[in-house]
């Protein structure tokens, strides 16, 4: 199977820290509006990139940074849910199925593990371990999309949502 690919607002955020704000000055100002708008115009859905960081109500009144970690908490989120939906479905899948949701039940507890370990680069300021964590998170739900394609519906729009979150 062709490995699918997805542009996440996670990855535009970091892109964002990283590239629209090349000094740690400007990562403290405000997220505006247009901030969100920009951010989320290079992501394969932008009104679900906006939707989901206008779902926090601290979005507006944070900067980058608290942005970016939004988005590891909805990342978070996201994957402890399709998480639990995995581990419903094993219960019931014949055993090839089984054996695929098995693979996509180790790359979910690596994404939160990642998750974890984004949540400690970023209060370090160390935003290569973050993009790294984010590169980690697109591949696991690729992975798991890729194994799970066409045999559980349910999780395939879970990891749909999980694809643009990462």
């Amino acid at each position: 199977m062709a490995p699918s690919f997805c542009v996440s607002f996670f990855f535009s955020l970091l892109l964002a820290i990283l590239w629209i704000c090349p000094t740690y000055g400007r990562l403290s100002v405000k997220v505006s509006e247009n901030v969100l708008k920009e951010i989320c115009s290079s992501h394969e859905d932008p009104p679900f990139c906006l939707q989901a960081l206008k779902s926090d109500p601290h979005t507006p009144f944070v900067d980058l940074v608290g942005l970016t970690n939004i988005s590891i908490h909805l990342v978070d989120f996201s994957a402890n849910k399709t998480l639990a939906l995995i581990r419903s479905l094993i219960k019931t899948a014949d055993p090839e199925l089984k054996k695929h949701l098995d693979d996509c039940l180790k790359m979910y507890d690596a994404t939160i593990s990642g998750t974890e370990d984004a949540k400690t680069a970023l209060k370090a300021h160390d935003y290569e371990t973050v993009n790294v964590a984010s590169d980690s998170c697109m591949t696991n739900v690729e992975t798991c999309t890729d194994t799970t394609t066409t045999s559980a519906p349910p999780l395939q729009q879970e990891n749909k949502n999980m694809c643009y979150l990462c």
